[in-house]
C-alpha cells in the first residue's frame, strides 16, 4: 500500500483539498463538483493501489452546508467516469462558523478486490505532473481513472502506484524498490496523482500504450557505475 491502511479487513484511504474552491479567497479558483472530483479521485487511485474498490465514502466539510451536493456531485461523477454506482456517503458540515476558504476531506472504506503481482511486467509512468490551474488547463495530460480501472478489471495493468506532491522519482523507488527513472520531470508536484505508475503484463504492453489518453513513458533502469 501507498497511503491506505487495512483495518478489521477494510482498506482506508484519505484525500484532502484546501484553498480550491470558488470562495472569494480561494488560490484556484473551480467549481465546487472539480474539487470534488479531483478529491475522489486521488482517494480511489489510492484503493486501487491497495488493490481495493470503495464500498463507503465519509465527508469532512469544511466549506459549509449550502457545498455538500456540490461535493457529492463531484465524487459521483468520478465513480460514474469507472462505470460505478457511488458508494453511501455521510459525513459532517463546519456550521457554526465560515470559512474564508475552501476545505474538504473525503476518507473512503473499501474491500479488497485485486491481487498484485507485478512479475513479467513493464514498468511505465501515465500522464505527467501538474499542480494547482495546470491540472484544470491540461486535461489531456492526466492519466485518465476509466482507463487504469478498466486495465486491472482485465488484467492487463497488475498493479498502480499514484504519485503526489513528493514527485515522480520519489514514487518510482517506492513502487519498484529498484534504481529507475523516467524521461519526465521527476520532482515536480503530481498534483492530485496527475501521474501514475503502472505495472502492465508484457504480454500486454503494445496494447496497454495503445489504450491510454495520456501520454506514457516506460521506466528506465539506472547503469550500474560500479
Amino acid at each position: 500500500m501507498r497511503n491506505a491502511i487495512e483495518v478489521n479487513g477494510l482498506v482506508v484511504s484519505i484525500d484532502n483539498s484546501g484553498c480550491i474552491g470558488t470562495k472569494e479567497h480561494d488560490i484556484v479558483q473551480v467549481p465546487n463538483e472539480i474539487t470534488a472530483y479531483f478529491t475522489a479521485r486521488t482517494a480511489i487511485l489510492e484503493q486501487l493501489c491497495a488493490g481495493a474498490v470503495p464500498v463507503q465514502l465519509l465527508m469532512a466539510n469544511f466549506s459549509g452546508d449550502d457545498v455538500w451536493t456540490e461535493y457529492e456531485q463531484g465524487f459521483k461523477k468520478a465513480f460514474s467516469e469507472m462505470g460505478l454506482e457511488m458508494p453511501p456517503l455521510m459525513g459532517s458540515s463546519e456550521t457554526n462558523f465560515q470559512s474564508l476558504q475552501s476545505a474538504v476531506s473525503l476518507t473512503m472504506l473499501g474491500k479488497k478486490k485485486f491481487e498484485r503481482n507485478m512479475i513479467n511486467c513493464g514498468f511505465y509512468v501515465v500522464g505527467e505532473p501538474l499542480v494547482g490551474n495546470d491540472v484544470i488547463e491540461n486535461p489531456h495530460k492526466i492519466a485518465q481513472l476509466d482507463e487504469l480501472y478498466e486495465g486491472l478489471v482485465n488484467g492487463m495493468i497488475q498493479a498502480i502506484w499514484p504519485t503526489g506532491s513528493k514527485g515522480i522519482g520519489v514514487e518510482i523507488t517506492r513502487f519498484i524498490g529498484e534504481n529507475y527513472t523516467a524521461d519526465v520531470d521527476l520532482t515536480g508536484s503530481a498534483g492530485p496523482s496527475c501521474a501514475v505508475l503502472v505495472a502492465v503484463k508484457r504480454a500486454h504492453e503494445e496494447m496497454f500504450k495503445t489504450n491510454m489518453t495520456a501520454p506514457v513513458r516506460k521506466f528506465i533502469k539506472l547503469k550500474n557505475d560500479c
